[in-house]
């Protein structure tokens, strides 16, 4: 009888180890999300819900992603799904409301924040319907009545005594939350940028030239996307004491986004000088350099090839030898070069460094290709990216399309549908765009 119950308790704690295991992908995921490869994290999490549909822990960390990417739209969707496979899921509704209010969208964010109160109320109710049914059981001692009646009047003496503890700290609070500096930095953290911004303002009225003031502002300014009043800010927050270092760090993103890579190196260099060992944003700005360098050295040794080339060609010419033997022998090499490296990641890594015409190519060569139904899919929709990225939005409303058509049950169906809503709507007034310089 021993050795049967050892065995069961075996197998419990085996079940319960397994079912305590952490997918590896969520870790995986965290640690290209902490590098900010948001794509790749992406990945990890379409990789799960590849599996199973209803991941509820794969949607909660994939709208984190998005939130992170501004793409508060794709967050609401993914908070959706979380808490619509799963009610209970508290932190969904909540991230979804942050999403709206990021969007601008107070009353949409304030009925999530309705949909949560009504889970907890639902679930507050199941308890007090079990506590009506026990008294039922123990209904016999009539002597127990008069001594229950006694001690709620020996429990209500405390109760008054914890009405000003209560109150007590409410003065605190509430002056920490008229200081327009503190709840600018609290809105902030909390992702309500819509909110914050015009507090640093305030702050600014009171405190003129504020160092402080102006670095947060850069940082609410830049996580609204609004790049150019964030540089503006920023700069004018870099002798902020606490902070004001990570102001170069910032400015270097800034001029990432803006493809100044001349800039962003300054400024990642000036925020490494700066930077302390354990600085939250050194690692990432020594990656981010090294990358810088690396792709530097690549164009430098590729412009040095193209230079030999062209000189020996040249002096091919001079000393009368076959011209056509010197010229094929170029485009054989060219030719086979791409062929071996075309792959969605070499695609994927030459449109995230702005090699939109290379990318595009890719693609399609891949398109034509005997390749995977998520590859094709998948490559369809960079191909819709690009197009938007170069203004050509009727191409990439085609290839929208193509994606939400032929594959509606696919992971990126869903993205594919709204950058689709997005496109027509571009596509319909391009005229009154402002045109990107390339």
């Amino acid at each position: 009888m021993n050795k049967k119950l050892s065995f069961i308790a075996l197998a419990l704690l085996v079940g319960m180890s397994q079912s305590w295991a952490v997918d590896p992908r969520i870790e995986q995921g965290a640690r290209f999300e902490s590098k900010g490869q948001y794509d790749k994290a992406l990945g990890e999490y379409r990789a799960m819900l590849a599996e199973n549909k209803k991941n509820t822990e794969a949607y909660m960390a994939a709208g984190k992603v998005r939130m992170k990417m501004k793409d508060y739209k794709g967050a609401v969707a993914n908070f959706r799904l979380a808490y619509g496979y799963d009610p209970s899921l508290t932190e969904a509704y909540e991230g979804a409301a942050k999403a709206y209010e990021a969007m601008g969208q107070q009353a949409k964010a304030d009925a999530e924040r309705a949909k949560m109160k009504g889970g907890k109320a639902a679930a507050a109710s199941a308890p007090k319907a079990e506590t009506k049914a026990e008294p039922a059981k123990t209904a016999q001692p009539a002597q127990t009545a008069p001594a229950a009646k006694a001690e709620p009047a020996k429990t209500a003496a405390p109760a008054k005594v914890e009405t000003p503890k209560a109150t007590q700290p409410a003065p605190a609070t509430a002056a920490a939350s008229e200081d327009p500096f503190e709840k600018g930095k609290a809105l902030l953290a909390e992702g309500r940028y819509a909110e914050a911004a015009p507090l640093w303002r305030v702050v600014l009225s009171k405190k003129p030239g504020d160092a402080g003031a102006y670095f947060y502002a850069g940082l609410t300014r830049y996580e609204m996307g609004e790049y150019d009043k964030a540089e503006f800010n920023l700069k004018k927050g870099l002798s902020y004491k606490e902070r004001g270092n990570d102001a170069n760090y910032y400015l270097a993103k800034i001029n990432q986004k803006g493809k100044h890579p001349d800039l962003e190196k300054k400024y990642l260099a000036a925020y490494l000088k700066k930077a302390a060992p354990d600085a939250k944003f050194r690692k990432a700005a020594e990656d981010r350099l090294a990358e810088i360098n690396a792709v530097a050295s690549a164009a430098a040794e590729e412009k040095a090839l193209q230079e030999a080339e062209a000189k020996a060609l040249k002096e091919a010419k001079k000393s009368g030898n076959d011209k056509s033997k010197s010229v094929d022998v170029a485009p054989q090499r060219e030719d086979v070069a791409p062929t071996a490296s075309n792959s969605i990641a070499n695609a994927n890594a030459l449109y995230a460094d702005g090699y939109h015409e290379a990318a595009l190519q890719m693609y399609k060569a891949l398109l034509e290709n005997e390749i995977t139904p998520d590859e094709r899919y998948f490559a369809m929709l960079q191909m819709g990216n690009i197009y938007r990225e170069m203004r050509d939005f009727h191409s990439a409303v085609t290839r929208y399309r193509d994606v939400v058509r032929e594959f509606p049950d696919s992971d990126w169906a869903t993205e594919a549908e709204r950058a689709l809503e997005d496109a027509v709507w571009l596509e319909k007034h391009a005229s009154e765009l402002p045109r990107n310089k390339r």
